[in-house]
């Protein structure tokens, strides 16, 4: 899988490299206005359905019509059999087309849903939203009917697959603005930006109207502007419910995450090598920074995580690993395009990471995450939470 992962990013950065310059300025030389497509892949069989039709796709018909954006949406229900192909524009909604039942957990459904939007609605640029629920490296989308799951490396398969390239991912779904699911789907070379929280995303989930709003106003609007709208859009939304303390949302630059990874390595490896001597640092500063609980518990915030390791008296003379740290601190952070924290969460960097809080649930879980995640086995992580784990907890199974 890593061969594969390497030969399809060596195969294609070259257009990566295009891909960002026209990120940054917009394509030029159009001789038409520049048209978007937006695709939603609403994983709804199972217990959100409600919230499709109750808040997502209220909120996409309170946009106007245009012609230089579609929305379209890809819909699995738990009520009913088939899957639909549903227009909106502006008010109106139009089922394009009625097919047999899918496993939305599934990633020849995913690749499928790709391929056939880019030749439904061909585009200048593609924001492709994963609808569900959703576990950071753990994965996404679930199918009740099915009784299936979607893990990173089928998000992988599914990307590569289609071949079809996506300005935007976004994840409306808990907890996938993490470190692994941005490093998986930046080592296919296909994906520019992704979209996600750190934390929990509650049932009324992306604000679309609010998201979208400058896009169909406004024509000509880059992915890196289209990315922070969404961000703009969820603060206007969340930041005015009581309730939306936890309501993180980052965009991220997939290709600084992925060209970052060496310097991001390093600092696992002097975590690692400094294990016997600052793992009670390491234990508190865990508990004290940032995390999230979500099914994979827990997901801690890169940035925070790192303050508090350097704010140690402990490691205050250990310059090698205070700068390692801060190395990765300044990679995640020149990675992220924007943000939004509420208050409460005012510490958050806008990427996670995988640390097992608990020895019961790494022992659940080690293995998944050993076999599924490339950021673990391609930085040292996966090793390093493997001896923290083992030292800590005295829990040693056979590796």
């Amino acid at each position: 899988m890593n061969v594969k992962r390497m030969i399809s990013f060596v195969s294609v950065m070259a257009v990566c490299s295009l891909t960002m310059t026209s990120m940054a300025q917009g394509k030029q030389g159009s001789s038409h206005p520049e048209t978007w497509t937006v695709m939603l892949y609403v994983a709804a069989d199972n217990d959100l359905e409600m919230y499709w039709e109750g808040a997502s796709l209220a909120a996409l018909l309170n946009l106007p019509s245009t012609d230089a954006v579609t929305f379209v949406a890809y819909v699995d229900l738990m009520s009913t059999q088939g899957t639909q192909i549903i227009e909106v524009d502006g008010a109106d909604q139009q089922v394009l087309e009625t097919l047999e039942e899918k496993n939305f957990a599934d990633a020849e459904t995913l690749e499928w849903a790709l391929s056939d939007v880019a030749e439904r609605f061909p585009s200048d640029y593609l924001a492709a939203i994963a609808w569900d629920h959703g576990s950071a490296w753990n994965g996404f989308c679930g199918d009740y009917t099915s009784d299936d799951w979607m893990y990173l490396d089928e998000l992988y398969e599914a990307v590569v697959g289609a071949q079809v390239h996506i300005d935007i991912i976004g994840f409306d779904a808990c907890a996938m603005a993490s470190v692994e699911t941005i490093y998986s789907v930046a080592t296919t070379g296909l994906v520019d930006i992704v979209v996600g929280s750190e934390e929990l995303v509650a049932g009324d989930g992306f604000p679309y109207d609010l998201m979208f709003a400058p896009l169909v106003e406004e024509e000509g609007r880059t992915p890196v502007q289209v990315a922070s709208d969404m961000i703009d859009g969820w603060e206007a939304y969340y930041s005015e419910i009581t309730w939306g303390w936890y309501a993180t949302l980052s965009a991220v630059d997939t290709s600084s995450i992925h060209d970052t990874v060496g310097v991001i390595g390093d600092w696992t490896e002097i975590m690692l090598d400094r294990l016997e001597s600052y793992r009670y640092d390491y234990r508190t500063a865990l508990r004290d920074c940032e995390w999230v609980s979500c099914i994979s518990h827990y997901q801690v915030d890169m940035v925070d995580l790192g303050r508090h390791l350097i704010s140690s008296s402990s490691i205050a003379d250990d310059d090698e690993f205070i700068e390692a740290t801060e190395d990765m601190m300044r990679c995640v952070t020149d990675a992220v395009i924007a943000m939004y924290n509420p208050e409460k969460k005012a510490d958050c960097g806008g990427v996670s990471m995988y640390w097992a809080y608990h020895n019961w649930e790494w022992r659940y879980y080690w293995v998944d995450y050993m076999t599924n995640v490339p950021f673990a086995t391609e930085t040292v992580w996966g090793d390093f939470l493997y001896e923290y784990n083992s030292l800590t907890c005295g829990w040693f199974p056979v590796k």
